[in-house]
C-alpha cells in the first residue's frame, strides 16, 4: 500500500512538473490574461499558499535575495526560490520521501549526488536554464561556482518546508533539515 501511494505521488509529481514546464514554454497570447511587453507585474515575495497563482517565475526567482523563500505551499507539492551566494552551496542534504525539481535561472554551479554523503559520484556542471531532478533518498548538493549569486527555483513533492518559510541566509536554515 505504501509503495503504491509513493508511486502515485511520484506520477503526480511528474505530471505536475510536465504541465508546469509546458505552461511556462507556451507563447499563446490572450489579451485578457497577458501583460503588455512593456508592463511588469510587481514582484511580491511571500507564500501564496493554496491560492491560484500565475506569475513570471524568472522575475520572481531573479528578484529573490533570500537563501530560501517559500513561494507556494500546497497540499501535495511546494515551490521555493533560492539565492546561493558566490562560493556558497545549498548544503548537503537528503530528502527521504521527497522528490525534488530544481531549475537554474541564473548563474553557474556544480551538482553533486550519490547514495551516501561519502560517495557523491554523480557530478555535473549547470548554468542558466538547466534542470536538476533529485529522486527521494539521494544525497545532493549544489555549489555556486560562478561570480554572481546562483538563482534557483525548486519544486518539492511532497511539501518539504512549513508554509511561509523564509531563510534569509543558509545559517537560518540550519536545524531545519
Amino acid at each position: 500500500m505504501k509503495t503504491n501511494k509513493r508511486l502515485m505521488l511520484s506520477f503526480a509529481f511528474v505530471a505536475l512538473t510536465g504541465s508546469f514546464l509546458m505552461s511556462c514554454s507556451k507563447t499563446e497570447k490572450n489579451s485578457e490574461t497577458t501583460l503588455d511587453e512593456n508592463e511588469k507585474s510587481e514582484v511580491i515575495l511571500k507564500d501564496y499558499g493554496k491560492d491560484p497563482l500565475v506569475i513570471n517565475i524568472e522575475d520572481y526567482t531573479i528578484s529573490n535575495e533570500n537563501f530560501r523563500t517559500a513561494l507556494w505551499t500546497g497540499t501535495s507539492f511546494q515551490m521555493t526560490l533560492m539565492s546561493i551566494p558566490v562560493g556558497g552551496n545549498i548544503g548537503l542534504e537528503l530528502h527521504g520521501e521527497t522528490d525534488q525539481f530544481l531549475r537554474i535561472e541564473a548563474g553557474k554551479g556544480k551538482v553533486y549526488m550519490g547514495d551516501s554523503k561519502e560517495n557523491l559520484d554523480f557530478v555535473r556542471e549547470v548554468s542558466d536554464d538547466f534542470v536538476v531532478l533529485v529522486p527521494a533518498g539521494k544525497w545532493h548538493n549544489i555549489e555556486n561556482t560562478g561570480d554572481k549569486p546562483l538563482k534557483i527555483y525548486s519544486i518539492y513533492s511532497p511539501v518539504e518546508h512549513p508554509h511561509g518559510t523564509i531563510h534569509k541566509t543558509q545559517e537560518d536554515d540550519l536545524g531545519h533539515h
